[in-house]
C-alpha cells in the first residue's frame, strides 16, 4: 500500500521516496468513497506523471495519479504513517504523564541496546497507544 509519512509528507509510492513540491490546498473533487468534497494536500512528481494527496471532510485520504499532461489516470489507497520518535527527543515531562520512571529507565536502555528489565517494557508497551493518543507521538522499540 502507499504511505504517506505524517511529519515530513514523504509519500511512498512503488518503492520511491517522493517529497511533495507543493502542499497547496485546493479543492480537487470529490471523495469516492462518501462524495464528500477532496481539499489537496501534496502534490508530487513521479517522472511519469503526477499524484496528489486529498482527504474529505470525512477523512478519507486519496492519491490521485494523473500522467505528465494531467490526464487522470485514476485514484490511489494512501494511508498515513507516524514516524517512530526516538526516546531521547520526547520532553521527560511528557514521557512521565504516562510512564514510570523505571518504564521510562528501560524503554531507553531497550532503544541503546543496553540491558533492561523485561517487565517493565511489557508494561510501557501496553501504554504506548495511550501516549500516542495524548501526545500525537508513536513510539515503537
Amino acid at each position: 500500500m502507499n504511505q504517506i509519512e505524517e511529519k515530513s509528507h514523504t509519500l511512498i509510492f512503488e518503492g520511491q521516496r517522493l517529497q511533495p513540491i507543493s502542499s497547496e490546498g485546493n479543492l480537487v473533487g470529490f471523495c469516492s468513497r462518501c462524495e464528500a468534497e477532496l481539499l489537496s494536500l501534496d502534490y508530487y512528481s513521479t517522472g511519469a506523471g503526477w499524484i496528489v494527496s486529498a482527504r474529505c471532510s470525512n477523512g478519507h485520504l486519496i492519491l490521485m495519479h494523473y500522467d505528465l499532461l494531467w490526464n487522470w489516470r485514476g485514484d490511489l489507497d494512501a494511508e498515513i504513517v507516524r514516524e517512530k520518535a526516538d526516546l531521547s527527543t520526547i520532553a521527560k515531562e511528557m514521557l512521565e504523564a504516562v510512564f514510570t520512571q523505571a518504564e521510562i529507565r528501560d524503554m531507553l536502555a531497550c532503544q541503546q541496546k543496553l540491558p533492561y528489565i523485561r517487565q517493565n517494557l511489557y508494561r510501557a508497551r501496553a501504554k504506548y497507544q495511550k501516549f500516542e493518543n495524548l501526545f500525537g507521538i508513536k513510539i515503537d522499540l
